[in-house]
């Protein structure tokens, strides 16, 4: 079985136990037989992406968390993520004595950002490492 898809059975059990439901009753909801709904959670068999998307759909979760366990904000969170890692940027850049292109600063915030929400860090802190890294 490929590594990107282990922890999605996890995941399904987490979000089916949240909700207090038999492995019978999402295979029903589904549209699928037990056995390959036992399957899927067991990690046994691999997740089709139409099992993974109407899994998504029905229990309103978020297909990335799904597959890669990456927790994606809503609008309003990321949105704050988005603003808190350009202020921890900008900060940053104006103690380093070095100039860089606005291109390089997108560059940097884009990374910034997507350790903060792939670690669940604040940017600050991401900001920090990453600025003494090139220091």
């Amino acid at each position: 079985m490929s590594t990107a898809l282990i922890g999605i059975g996890q995941r399904m059990l987490s979000i089916r136990s949240q909700l207090g439901y038999p492995q019978s009753k999402v295979a029903a909801i589904l549209g699928i037989a037990d056995k390959s709904y036992k399957n899927y959670e067991l990690e046994k068999r691999e997740l089709p992406l139409s099992v993974a998307v109407k899994f998504c759909e029905e229990f309103d979760q978020n297909l990335m968390w799904l597959v890669y366990g990456i927790a994606v904000p809503d609008g309003e969170e990321a949105a704050q993520l988005a603003g808190d890692t350009a202020k921890a940027v900008f900060e940053h850049l104006d103690t380093n004595e070095k100039s860089f292109s606005s291109t390089e600063i997108q560059k940097f915030t884009h990374y910034i950002f997507e350790q903060s929400l792939s670690k669940g860090t604040s940017p600050d802190s991401e900001a920090k490492l990453f600025f003494s890294a090139i220091a």
